[in-house]
């Protein structure tokens, strides 16, 4: 017998000493009561514990050594509801229910339909059934039931082992709730202060009010340098004791919106007067709900938009002034390359009759001045019609309808072949070649391409070639039209779109250096873009986008 009290304790022991381990873990303190107390008496160990309404208890934890009465044990614990009432197992002032001896017809009315079902399926002989009290406040109950055959009835060391051990483990659980709820309390106290530091710390305003009064109930502090007012002298007030009348209306009236349609409210520009004189906010308010879905509260959070609606305003003025500046332009443009054609056919005029009546008493220098000034004016002209198309693509808005491209391709390069005929060009068309477009203006892109690519392949060793195609690049479709001439190099591609930006000289490949401007001007119109690529030797390929 003192060999078993003193193993007992020994057990009892160690059991003390893994509750105090688990103590700031209530789910698994849980569980080490029930396996320890299996372990300390050879039998199975129920944990249960009291509910909410104080009366009801419900199994929380199971545990035998023998692995199939264990698994038995976890399906007991699935088959919810084990709720059974706790008077009706214990009267009120008894504790401890000690049935050396099971009848299970007589316990039936005090068990659950699950609670005895396991005990015939496991063949339970006796049973100890411990409350967990502590300071007068019941937790829970603490059950021993012994299934073993090869094991004698528990007997009063037993149920004084048992109630040991329930207060011990009703002490770790109290404890361990304690522990929890601190720990539930801090966490709720730091979500707060870091609530109130994220608030605090927004750059827009944010302001709540009580729903039924529309008083200020809370402000942050860009709200009160917004405003220009304490805190201290808004909380408390409402609109009425800091707006004029009609702002106030405003507002009062959107936070009634909100709240009736409990619903977010979105107000794109909202004038306010402040300290710092006019400003405009986009808010939103949003209605705070009680559980009952009745609103308790209105958020509302200010961004302050008075900058970008000014430089949204400077931006527009600004814009429309440039339209109206290059209007002026392209108008004094257009006027003076038109006003260069009657001087410019004097010279052409005066320089053929000069050639004409006097040629014979020039000498061959003479006559190659006359044949230069020729020349020029010939450049002259083609300059100031280049001009003129130039302004024309300009001031002319794009005629949209659908149209393909290659047509207008084949159109340019008949064009050109036309003029040279003794030139094998290799062309090539592919793709998809439909577009939304001005056929006019793009008949002057395609030509203009076009125009190049016949111009600087004209002295390439190999076969002249020719190709117009599409290609999907993202969500845009991509048009291109690339030669095998003689190429540019990459670190001027920004001067090829430039007007009177050439690369190579007029005495290589003769030509104005508008034309590459006038196919930017109406890549642009069409709400597009373009852009080259090219190798010197290898050729240069332009793409362009239409909107």
């Amino acid at each position: 017998m003192r060999d078993r009290v003193r193993e007992a304790l020994a057990a009892v022991s160690a059991a003390a000493a893994e509750f105090a381990e688990s103590t700031t873990n209530y789910d698994r303190l849980i569980e080490t009561v029930a396996r320890c107390g299996a372990k300390v008496l050879s039998a199975t160990c129920s944990v249960a514990l009291v509910g909410e309404d104080g009366t009801t208890i419900t199994p929380i934890a199971v545990y035998d050594e023998d692995p199939a009465i264990y698994a038995r044990t976890q399906t007991m614990l699935s088959a919810r509801p084990l709720n059974t009432t706790l008077h009706t197992t214990f009267a009120p002032t008894i504790g401890t229910l000690f049935v050396p001896q099971l009848d299970l017809e007589v316990m039936r009315p005090k068990l659950s339909e699950a609670g005895v079902s396991f005990m015939e399926d496991v063949g339970v002989h006796s049973m100890i059934a411990v409350l967990l009290r502590v300071r007068g406040e019941s937790l829970g109950l603490l059950t021993m039931m012994r299934h073993r055959k090869d094991l004698p009835a528990f007997d009063d060391l037993d149920r004084e082992i048992t109630e040991h051990l329930a207060n011990l483990a009703g002490l770790a659980l109290a404890n361990a709730r304690l522990f929890g709820r601190a720990q539930v309390a801090e966490h709720a106290l730091l979500q707060t202060e870091l609530l109130d530091a994220i608030i605090e710390n927004i750059p827009d305003m944010v302001f709540v009010k009580e729903a039924d009064t529309l008083s200020f109930v809370r402000f942050n502090r860009a709200g009160e340098l917004l405003l220009g007012v304490p805190r201290e002298q808004l909380i408390g007030k409402s609109d009425n004791d800091f707006f004029p009348p009609e702002e106030a209306r405003f507002f009062i009236a959107k936070d009634r919106e909100t709240l009736n349609k409990r619903m977010l409210v979105d107000i794109v520009e909202e004038p306010i007067h402040t300290a710092q004189g006019p400003r405009w906010l986009h808010t939103k308010k949003v209605p705070i709900l009680d559980a009952a879905g009745q609103p308790r509260f209105l958020l509302g959070i200010s961004e302050d938009i008075t900058d970008r609606k000014l430089d949204i305003a400077a931006l527009r003025a600004a814009k429309e002034q440039a339209e109206v500046s290059s209007r002026e332009l392209e108008t004094f443009s257009y006027s003076v390359a038109h006003d260069l054609r009657a001087p410019l056919r004097a010279i052409s005029g005066f320089g053929g009759a000069l050639l004409e009546d006097y040629g014979d008493k020039l000498d061959e220098q003479g006559k190659s001045y006359l044949e230069r000034i020729k020349v020029s004016v010939h450049r002259m002209g083609a300059l100031i019609d280049a001009l003129l198309k130039l302004s024309q693509v300009t001031r002319i808005g794009p005629q949209l309808q659908s149209l393909d491209l290659g047509n207008l391709f084949r159109h340019a390069l008949a064009t050109l072949q036309h003029a040279d005929p003794d030139r094998v060009i290799d062309v090539v068309v592919g793709g998809d070649l439909a577009a939304i477009g001005d056929p006019v203006l793009l008949s002057i892109v395609l030509d203009n391409l076009c125009s190049n690519a016949w111009k600087f392949t004209s002295k390439s060793p190999r076969a002249p070639r020719i190709e117009l195609g599409v290609e999907q690049q993202g969500t845009e479709r991509v048009y291109f039209i690339r030669d095998n001439g003689v190429g540019f190099e990459m670190k001027y591609v920004d001067k090829l779109f430039g007007v009177f930006q050439r690369l190579h000289t007029e005495r290589e490949f003769p030509g104005t250096g508008i034309g590459l401007a006038t196919v930017q001007r109406i890549i642009q119109r069409h709400r597009g873009r373009v852009w080259a690529t090219g190798e010197v030797g290898a050729g240069a390929t332009f793409y362009f986008t239409l909107g």
